[in-house]
């Protein structure tokens, strides 16, 4: 069975995710989609590596398109394709 692990290797459970999420590295946030203009986030990790999870928060109505992102080591951008321009929340979990 596939499972998450922390940096440290501390595989996540239904136990331990609520530490896990509380972690100043880890914080789930808000935004929006922009489209192909795409919505730079700003998280100042200093690098990249990094996973970047979301999920929108309304119903796109099947109008959020593709979704794919950039990584720089202090942003993200998220673009998607198509015409949904509602909210989202993501998280960024830095890994080794």
């Amino acid at each position: 069975m596939a499972h998450t692990t922390w940096i440290n290797s501390t595989p996540l459970n239904p136990t331990n995710i609520n530490e896990f999420v509380q972690r100043d590295d880890v914080r789930p946030t808000s935004s929006t989609f922009n489209g192909s203009s795409g919505r730079i986030i700003t998280h100042n990790k200093g690098h990249q590596n990094y996973m970047f999870l979301y999920i929108p928060t309304a119903n796109p109505g099947g109008n959020l398109g593709e979704v794919y992102i950039t990584k720089a080591n202090n942003t993200v951008t998220v673009y998607n394709s198509g015409s949904f321009r509602g909210n989202f929340d993501y998280v960024i979990i830095p890994y080794g």
